[in-house]
């Protein structure tokens, strides 16, 4: 009779653990080289230089802020002040010629610049339009 009352507590115990792991079972795609004041991540919260950045994951700076980060593939990413970009896709195999980056811009304004694999396909899109360009 009494092992029917530790089931829901069991239950509930390993939920909480699963949940608490789920975030940190993604693989991160590059690393934020510098944050100047302050940027957030929707993963991990405020951003530091060497604070990894995943997929999926929207960076956001305030109103004087602006985050740089570098990719496997080094690859640079410069969000700017009062912007939003979120990090859509990510791959890279340093096996093989080619990357793929899909990044979403919904405010502000960001520079990316190509690393080592520069031929591979980007994509950016934007409230009015989406921009593809291939290497």
């Amino acid at each position: 009779m009494q092992s029917r009352n530790w089931i829901p507590a069991l239950s509930l115990a390993v939920l909480f653990a699963l949940q608490a792991t789920a975030p940190n079972a993604q693989e991160a795609i590059g690393k934020a080289t510098s944050v100047r004041p302050q940027a957030e991540g929707s993963h991990a919260g405020p951003l530091s230089g060497g604070s990894n950045v995943y997929s999926k994951e929207t960076v956001r700076t305030g109103d004087a802020g602006q985050a740089d980060l570098k990719f496997h593939d080094s690859s640079n990413l410069t969000v700017g002040p009062k912007s939003s970009v979120r990090l859509d896709k990510f791959v890279y195999d340093p096996n093989k010629s080619a990357t793929t980056v899909a990044i979403q811009a919904t405010r502000g304004s960001f520079r990316f610049v190509t690393g080592s694999q520069g031929n591979g396909a980007v994509q950016v899109k934007t409230p009015y339009g989406t921009l593809g360009v291939r290497g």
